[in-house]
């Protein structure tokens, strides 16, 4: 019975350890992050260079040198970008570009997250809003 309850013991230590070393962000070398995140980078911040790449569990992170912050999925599909000098319009769909730049002139978009069923942006100036997939804004929240 000891052994038993000895080898469950470790069994459950080996399986949290496990799933605690997924949950921790690595540092990886930039030429492990997925060919389709390199090519975005490549595309739409041509003069930058990965200054540090990261992993999370099937989850990829790359810091640019301007300081611009790209998550991605495990296929390497932009998830969220962070820049403060603006990130490049033709990353964000056409109707939220749209909208800023008719609501809010002189703003830029600093962050944009893919969400479950839209998108959520933040501009210059620290107002975040939501649009569903259609282009309706669902929420503004100042």
């Amino acid at each position: 019975m000891k052994k038993v309850i000895l080898s469950f013991l470790f069994a459950t230590i080996l399986l949290v350890g496990s799933a605690n070393a997924q949950s921790k962000k690595r540092v990886i070398d930039p030429d492990n992050l997925p060919k389709v995140a390199t090519q975005l980078i490549e595309k739409h911040w041509p003069s930058c260079a990965i200054d540090n790449a990261f992993i999370k569990g099937k989850e990829y992170e790359a810091l640019l040198t301007d300081g611009t912050i790209i998550q991605f999925d495990s296929k390497g599909v932009w998830k969220e970008m962070k820049c403060t000098d603006g990130l490049p319009v033709t990353l964000v769909p056409v109707y939220i570009t749209r909208y800023i730049v008719n609501r809010y002139p002189k703003q830029l978009i600093i962050d944009c997250e893919k969400m479950k069923g839209g998108y959520e942006v933040m501009i210059t100036n620290g107002l975040k809003i939501q649009f569903d997939l259609k282009g309706n804004v669902t929420h503004v929240d100042e």
